[in-house]
């Protein structure tokens, strides 16, 4: 992710494809908020909210996929009287049906809305989500042959979908077997920011077991009448200390590192 959040590749594609053949529906990148694009955009190139709704007049609703709502304020478009579904959908993978039919369902009720508006359909880049999506329904509820509905969506979009799973998965068949270095480069996490230490975090060294065993009966006794009753119906252990700062900085950090990619 660029600064303030431009996603990665979403400059390259054009902003706005043409109505797919056979239906109402028009796909298109997402928007942006246009403080975060006049920096690293040229003036006629700025994608918001207002330059889309000069860019569809006919525009009557818009079905976000996106797995965030950081891009635009849905608000805006509900102003200027667009009616707006948001579909969390994180990238890449086969979103479940429930998410399919509600995004079915969706187009459906906005299609009943006007006989002669658009529907605008939109992931980060328009393309991926947005194709597997709009294919589906093409097929599933418009009856059109897989391979006919993807050619529609990627002469109107302009470029082909990229994920063969989604490919494959509209055509029928079983997902592709991953292919490995031709993923979208992003930007992890730093370790440093992800720190998470766990209230019942208990230091379970072999040695400490054993140093515990040699300690002589009366150790045991009053370490026992030193715990207190915790008051949810049992006696906890008490956490106990680390040996040494080392061990304690190190118990600090998480091994789990944030991918981006399904974040867009």
């Amino acid at each position: 992710m660029g600064s303030k959040s431009i996603p990665d590749r979403w400059i390259p594609y054009k902003a706005c494809g043409k109505v797919i053949e056979g239906t109402r529906i028009i796909c298109f990148k997402v928007p942006l908020r246009r403080v975060v694009q006049t920096a690293v955009v040229s003036p006629n190139e700025i994608w918001d909210i207002k330059t889309l709704l000069k860019a569809i007049p006919k525009l009557r609703a818009v079905i976000d996929l996106t797995n965030t709502a950081r891009y635009y304020d849905a608000q805006e478009l509900k102003s200027a009287g667009i009616l707006h579904t948001k579909l969390l959908m994180p990238g890449r993978i086969i979103p479940p049906a429930t998410t399919v039919t509600q995004f079915f369902n969706a187009v459906d009720t906005y299609l009943e809305v006007d006989n002669d508006s658009l529907i605008g359909v939109h992931c980060t880049h328009g393309l991926n989500r947005t194709g597997y999506m709009v294919c589906r329904y093409m097929r599933d509820r418009l009856g059109i042959p897989a391979a006919e509905a993807i050619k529609r969506f990627e002469e109107a979009r302009g470029y082909k979908i990229e994920r063969n799973n989604y490919i494959a998965d509209i055509m029928g068949m079983p997902p592709p077997a991953p292919v490995f270095g031709q993923e979208t480069i992003v930007k992890p996490i730093k370790r440093s920011q992800v720190e998470y230490q766990s209230p019942l975090n208990e230091d379970n060294n072999e040695d400490d077991d054993k140093d515990n065993n040699e300690d002589d009966d009366e150790d045991n006794r009053s370490e026992t009448r030193k715990k207190k009753y915790c008051g949810s119906g049992h006696r906890r252990n008490r956490r106990k200390k680390f040996k040494d700062k080392e061990s304690y900085a190190t118990s600090r950090q998480s091994s789990y590192v944030y991918d981006y990619k399904y974040d867009y």
